[in-house]
């Protein structure tokens, strides 16, 4: 049977049912049946595919037959293998999966000496090249990719896909190298199409043929119902990766929104955030915030991990496209279409995309992605958005929750003294410790004041609550206690008129004391008073690393009319410490959810031979055990034994 029959016999009307049919599968239709299905109405005789491997070069990979048997004549053969192409095309992720059988099949048609195939990206650059001829089949061979984009270059396709039908003279005027390929598979003419694809891209396929032109008809509608095939095929696995980008951006939106949503530390959370969508979604992200009055980069990522210090650097010189919009143009003007990156060319991340980062109005930051040549993950612009404005949310929140800590610390130290005074023979140290993640003033306080008689009182309490009421009452409480003090007043006096002061003026929170009031230090040690209203006791820590708790006790300041003050005596001795602490120390809890107050002796008991800073370190860091979460201040003075 002539070639034009039993190709002809597969109609363009059956054919166009078929690409319609495969177009409607790859978009999730419903259809029971494919029309692929019924294109043949002849019972085929099978027998097995002629064996092309005969002859391989040693770098080709053998065109094999597959699962798919042939049948006894060349209609029923061509017939089979279409229909094993279409069937293979809802399988593949992609064409290169077909390869096999496409470039097998159309090596069976009469004359055929070669097959080429191509893949143009949008950026001129020929990402996937193969070529096959009876020696086998061959992906990137060496210089193929520039013969076929000579070829393209030199010979125009138009706006309408046909098939070229080009006498190897021709070829040779615009592509030689690829003539003299043809040539040496045999060809005496070239067959070729140019035709659109996914991603913007073009496909190229073209035949060598060593029969005379024109070619036989049924040869080129062969070639036509392969193209049908690619073009079915590409369009499936297009939808694939879309469904996969989805998905890949749903779970980076959700993974980013819970890390922003979990800490403070902006600059970590956002540093995660680019992690993941390189190489998830991109070959490269870079992430400004604006801080200070100018953008500053704060993430960088490359897909290739030798290369990244290289982005960072090119980012930070201002080598790249983006910098225009980082020096302070209006980054509304810059549309998020991908566009040259213009970083230096031994980074390969030609392709950039910025997401302006925008929360409450402000512009916040900056998102940028990059893309290699040939790279087909392109984050949609809704992503780009809705990764931008979560991004921007956090980073605003951040910048607001620092800004209010900074104040709160810094009202906070106003409560506490700038210095501790000098007191010969002792030394003395304090550390306040600040809620995590805290935003109001908290109540502790602690203060030493030298008295007249040339006695010392040390101080340390703690208000309920926090905020402002709590930083009221601590500076009222602090200034009522000092004044006393220094006036001459004993300590058990100024905690009584500081609880008649609070009860008189109706004021609804109290608050916790201790005071140590030392006598005039001697070389050999100094004696002292300890109270406690409501307060843990302080502890005495010997310089042989027992530890004392002295019985002192009281009740709550600001509530009871009597504070029944129960006092206790304690000497220091050279190289002893007295510590104060308030209940934030006592109240850190270990993983197992064991308060630190039962390990507080033996903690402090460890800690004998550390300097006094390296000590209360040690103590509001938990012993390296405990969590202290809450504000806690501790002060420490120690007999230095040597007095001036």
């Amino acid at each position: 049977m002539p070639p034009s029959r039993w190709i002809g016999s597969f109609t363009h009307t059956e054919r166009s049912n078929a690409v319609s049919a495969a177009r409607s599968r790859s978009a999730g239709s419903n259809a029971a049946v494919s029309p692929i299905t019924s294109l043949s109405g002849r019972g085929a005789r099978p027998r097995p595919r002629p064996n092309l491997t005969v002859g391989f070069a040693a770098d080709a990979v053998p065109l094999t037959s597959g699962a798919t048997d042939v049948s006894s004549t060349p209609e029923d053969s061509w017939t089979a293998r279409l229909h094993a192409l279409w069937r293979a095309a809802f399988e593949a992720v992609n064409t290169k999966g077909l390869s096999d059988e496409l470039y097998s099949g159309l090596l069976t048609l009469p004359s055929a000496c070669a097959v080429l195939g191509a893949r143009l990206a949008a950026d001129g650059t020929a990402p996937v090249v193969r070529w096959a001829d009876h020696a086998g089949l061959r992906t990137q061979p060496p210089g193929l990719a520039a013969e076929a984009l000579t070829w393209v270059a030199g010979h125009p396709a138009g706006d309408k896909a046909a098939i070229a039908q080009v006498p190897l003279a021709e070829v040779a005027a615009i592509a030689p190298a690829l003539a003299t390929r043809l040539a040496a598979a045999g060809a005496t003419g070239f067959l070729v199409v140019e035709f659109a694809v996914a991603a913007g891209e073009r496909g190229l396929l073209g035949l060598g043929t060593s029969a005379a032109l024109p070619a036989d008809p049924a040869v080129l509608t062969a070639m036509d119902q392969v193209l049908d095939v690619i073009v079915a095929t590409d369009h499936h696995a297009s939808q694939l990766r879309e469904l996969d980008d989805r998905q890949a951006q749903d779970a980076i939106l959700a993974e980013a929104s819970l890390q922003m949503s979990a800490s403070l530390d902006i600059d970590d959370t956002l540093r995660a955030v680019v992690r993941m969508v390189v190489p998830g979604l991109a070959d490269g992200a870079v992430l400004h915030v604006h801080r200070d009055g100018r953008m500053v980069p704060i993430a960088v990522a490359h897909v290739d991990a030798h290369r990244e210090q290289a982005l960072a650097d090119a980012v930070r010189a201002g080598c790249w496209a983006g910098q225009e919009v980082v020096r302070g143009t209006d980054p509304a003007s810059w549309d998020e279409r991908p566009r040259a990156s213009e970083l230096p060319a031994e980074i390969r991340l030609p392709l950039l995309t910025i997401s302006a980062l925008r929360a409450h109005g402000r512009d916040v930051g900056l998102l940028s992605f990059f893309h290699g040549a040939g790279s087909r993950r392109r984050p949609d612009r809704s992503f780009l958005s809705n990764l931008a404005g979560r991004a921007a949310l956090a980073i605003d929140n951040a910048t607001l929750y620092d800004r209010r800590r900074r104040d709160v610390l810094s009202l906070q130290q106003h409560l506490l003294p700038a210095v501790l005074p000098a007191v010969p023979g002792l030394e003395l140290a304090a550390k306040y410790n600040v809620a995590d993640h805290s935003l109001e003033v908290g109540g502790d306080f602690y203060g030493v004041v030298p008295r007249p008689d040339g006695t010392v009182t040390a101080l340390i309490g703690d208000v309920c609550g926090r905020g402002a009421p709590a930083a009221a009452l601590t500076g009222l409480a602090r200034h009522t206690l000092e004044t006393a003090l220094e006036e001459g007043g004993s300590a058990e006096h100024a905690l009584v008129g500081l609880n008649t002061k609070l009860l008189r003026h109706g004021v609804s929170r109290f608050l916790t004391l201790a005071t140590a009031t030392f006598e005039p230090v001697k070389p050999d040690g100094v004696e002292l008073t300890l109270l406690a209203a409501g307060h843990p006791p302080p502890m005495v820590l010997r310089r042989d690393g027992t530890v004392d708790e002295p019985d002192c006790a009281g009740r709550l300041v600001g509530v009871l009319p009597e504070l029944r003050l129960r006092p206790a005596a304690a000497r220091l001795t050279p190289g002893d410490t007295l510590v104060l602490y308030t209940d934030g120390l006592t109240e850190a809890r270990d993983d197992d959810g064991k308060f630190f107050e039962t390990d507080l002796a033996p903690t402090l008991a460890g800690l004998s031979g550390l300097a006094l800073p390296d000590l209360l370190e040690a103590l509001v860091a938990g012993g390296g055990r405990y969590r202290v979460g809450d504000d806690a201040a501790v002060l420490a003075i120690r007999h230095t034994g040597a007095v001036a």
